[in-house]
């Protein structure tokens, strides 16, 4: 989908409404310029459109959802938010910006140096998935995807992403057998994380000697909509 148009909760759920098929996948970027996306399908390109492949498979296929991060004891509750523009007002009925500050322990002019590390998560069962936080503006918060009034999110605190990621395909492979394919949406977040530890390469050689394509992308989609996520196509 276009990473910039902001209905991928639309989409997932007009899908989830018509189908019980099961996509992943993720939004299409523009090189962290925030101008326009594209889609490209049939000879034509696209923005503000959704790409949508009813793949057939010949063979056992089963998915990946694998977020480096370990929730906190800490909620924070979205108790204003302006939802059509992904924007938390308060958080327990504080500013947004004020209460995350006082829940990782710093400022809120410095909360925004903190928001890949400790984006937060919506708990199901242990399993978070992850809305990351995009910037200030005043005292809100923008996020990446959606945050519902009433939402109760959980601090997450980051991992190292080569090391849960492979624990995350060993997993899985002891479960389905040896993969003979990977599509690899990968979040654009883990993606600049990895280069800033200097793991690009150790996290391409998770994927050594098995057919991979895949893209970094500006949201996933696994069920819903969620950030700093890799969402895994695993074929036999």
């Amino acid at each position: 989908m276009d990473g910039l148009s902001g209905t991928e909760e639309k989409v997932m759920e007009r899908i989830s409404d018509m189908t019980n098929v099961s996509f992943i996948g993720g939004s299409a970027g523009d090189d962290l310029k925030f101008k326009q996306a594209h889609l490209f399908a049939h000879g034509k390109a696209y923005s503000n459109a959704a790409l949508l492949a009813l793949i057939r498979v010949g063979i056992p296929f089963d998915f990946i959802k694998t977020q480096s991060f370990k929730p906190l004891d800490k909620i924070l509750t979205a108790t204003k938010v302006n939802e059509s523009a992904r924007e938390v007002i308060e958080f327990n009925h504080k500013p947004a910006v004020e209460a995350y500050a006082s829940a990782v322990g710093t400022s809120a002019e410095k909360a925004q140096d903190f928001f890949m590390s400790n984006p937060v998560g919506l708990m199901m069962g242990d399993e978070p998935f992850v809305r990351s936080p995009q910037q200030v503006k005043e005292k809100s918060i923008f996020f990446y995807c959606n945050v519902l009034e009433g939402m109760d999110l959980r601090l997450l605190q980051s991992e190292d992403i080569v090391e849960g990621t492979c624990i995350a395909m060993q997993e899985k492979e002891k479960e389905f057998g040896p993969f003979s394919g990977i599509i690899n949406f990968n979040c654009i977040l883990r993606t600049l994380e990895l280069k800033q530890r200097n793991q690009t390469e150790a996290y391409g050689q998770l994927f050594a000697g098995v057919p991979t394509i895949g893209f970094s992308t500006y949201g996933e989609e696994f069920v819903c909509h969620i950030n700093q996520t890799a969402t895994m196509l695993v074929l036999k």
